[in-house]
């Protein structure tokens, strides 16, 4: 994997080749020959607007009229991925060690981490999973229906639960930990510059939000200080050992419309508390936090767990410009910038009154 947001010429635009796959799976097959077939073929699997988490899927954010600072986003986004894929390995590697398995999940194969080079780049690491079939894929340009939004939150709760136990020795084996570990390398002066790229979208409403959320970043609560939280609140730590609250905040912001966040936020943080009551209960566990502690930390997490989510929301929006005009493209264009601009709305109203605790 390169250090930065280059295209290879291996598959997806990496440096993955098919021969480094069937390598990677033999040294995970102990001792068992694994060999390819000749019908093997690769295709992207969720939306094409939506390759983020590919080398190139920021790629074309260099041929903006700001190329350097759109170059600077993308190489450290490249930055975060890394960690981001080992802790999914390692959070597969988890769920393989529990009695049950867990049907909501596919099946794991294999995978290996990757690892950064004295030379700045990375080994190659890839993740092997069950090809899930028939099931629709949902972008940050479309929105849950309501029974979808409580299936995921059903979902949700039934995952956490599972970590609920985790002792301290596999806590330590984790990638990162709480919201620092995970966003490291989203510094302030990273999310100004994704701030300044949005800031030239031609829209009023949105200048007018960028500007004010420059002035409010430094004041909003750090991914440090929420990560005393629980510990402050008398909580247990979940599923990345931080706050429940933050998966929530990040469901919400790309999985709905502003105004549909607007009326049921309240009504799913119940609802997901309900959730997660039960799967405790099933569990044999007891529940983690009580309904006002989960609710305190969504509106204190809010404002950072939203903030780091906008570079990626750039990279979208900078994928739906790039796509031949439509009448579907006018309509994605003006959903998905009506998201992000309720999202920056909602990220200075939630820090504006944040609760005392």
């Amino acid at each position: 994997m390169l250090k930065t947001a280059e295209l290879a010429d291996g598959l997806l635009g990496t440096t993955l080749q098919w021969d480094d796959v069937e390598e990677i799976a033999n040294e995970c097959a102990k001792g068992v020959e694994l060999k390819f077939g000749e019908k093997i073929s690769i295709k992207p699997v969720s939306n094409p607007c939506l390759e983020l988490l590919t080398s190139n899927g920021l790629l074309k954010m260099k041929n903006h009229p700001i190329p350097i600072i759109a170059a600077d986003i993308s190489d450290e986004f490249i930055k975060f991925l890394p960690p981001c894929h080992n802790s999914e390995i390692y959070f597969y590697n988890y769920i393989r060690t529990l009695p049950t398995p867990l049907s909501i999940l596919p099946e794991y194969y294999f995978g290996k981490e990757i690892e950064l080079e004295s030379d700045g780049n990375y080994t190659k690491g890839c993740i092997a999973i069950e090809l899930v079939e028939n099931v629709k894929t949902l972008s940050p340009l479309e929105n849950f229906t309501d029974s979808q939004m409580l299936q995921v939150l059903d979902s949700l709760a039934k995952l956490q639960t599972q970590f609920l136990d985790m002792n301290e020795e596999e806590r330590r084996k984790a990638p990162h930990r709480g919201l620092a570990g995970l966003y490291s390398t989203f510094k302030d002066w990273f999310l100004q510059l994704n701030n300044g790229l949005m800031a030239q979208f031609p829209d009023p409403e949105m200048q007018k939000l960028t500007e004010t959320f420059a002035r409010k970043l430094p004041e909003i609560m750090t991914a440090d200080d929420l990560d005393l939280l629980p510990a402050q609140l008398e909580m247990q730590r979940m599923i990345h050992f931080g706050l429940a609250a933050t998966d929530l905040a990040r469901v919400f912001n790309t999985c709905l419309t502003p105004e549909a966040r607007h009326a049921n936020t309240d009504r799913y943080l119940e609802k997901y508390y309900k959730f997660l009551e039960t799967r405790c209960k099933e569990a044999g566990k007891e529940v983690p936090f009580d309904l006002e502690q989960l609710t305190t930390t969504y509106q204190l997490a809010y404002p950072r767990v939203s903030a780091y989510l906008l570079p990626a929301l750039t990279a979208v929006l900078e994928k739906v410009v790039s796509m031949p005009d439509s009448p579907i493209k006018l309509a994605f264009l003006g959903s998905f910038i009506a998201k992000v601009k309720g999202i920056y709305a909602d990220i200075i109203e939630y820090h504006e009154n944040r609760p005392e605790f």
